[in-house]
Formats: structure tokens, C-alpha cells, sequence
């Protein structure tokens, strides 16, 4: 899953663009949650649904990393909300995301990615 949410050599839109891809469709195959690793292959075949299911996807993975791997996660997506190359679809994916972990009752609370209001 590290692998996939590595950020390195991104530059242009379409690095970007396929950044999100593998990224959320790892989250769904490397995911506890049986249902979301049952609809890998089939996300990764229509798009639309990998990004439907990203941030539950997303928080799944996130309550079993540890500290160490959500700060480099959190440093990985800051660098995804400021990189020039992002797409408007891409920034819009992640500020749900954060508004999604921040939603009163979800364990693990909100992501803590610095200067996030001056994003949205």
C-alpha cells in the first residue's frame, strides 16, 4: 500500500491521474474489509466506482496503519493537495476524503493535513 500511495516523480496531470488510480484501487484490494477487496477487480475495470468507494476504502486501511505510516500518508497528501499537476477532480476526492474522516463518529477522527481550509 506504501507503494502505491508514493507521490515521487509526479508532475504532470496524468502522473497524477494514474497516482489516483493505483491509489485507490490498492486501498480496495489491500483493505480488511472482505467487500471492499471482493470489488477490486471490478472498480478497477469502471473507474466511477473505485472513486465511489475511496474514502470508505481509505478509512478501512487507515485504522490499521501505524502512526509512523499515517504520518507518511499525511505528508504523501499534502504534497497531493499543493503539486501544481493536480487535477480539480483529484483535489475534489481528497477534500471529501477529509470531510469524510472528520464526520462525527468515524474512529480515527479528521486528517490532520495542515492548512486544509485554505485548500478547499
Amino acid at each position: 500500500l506504501q507503494r502505491a500511495w508514493d507521490v515521487s516523480q509526479k508532475t504532470t496531470k496524468e502522473d497524477w491521474d494514474e497516482w489516483m488510480r493505483r491509489f485507490s484501487g490498492q486501498l480496495l484490494q489491500e483493505a480488511p474489509n472482505p467487500a471492499f477487496r471482493a470489488s477490486a477487480n471490478l472498480a478497477h475495470a469502471y473507474q466511477p466506482l473505485a472513486r465511489e468507494l475511496f474514502s470508505a476504502a481509505f478509512h478501512c486501511c487507515w485504522m490499521e496503519l501505524t502512526p509512523d505510516y499515517r504520518e507518511n500518508l499525511i505528508r504523501t497528501l499534502e504534497t497531493a493537495f499543493v503539486a501544481e499537476g493536480t487535477s480539480p477532480e483529484i483535489l475534489q476526492s481528497l477534500l471529501n476524503l477529509a470531510e469524510f474522516m472528520e464526520h462525527d463518529g468515524i474512529e480515527g477522527g479528521g486528517l490532520p493535513v495542515r492548512n486544509i481550509g485554505v485548500l478547499a
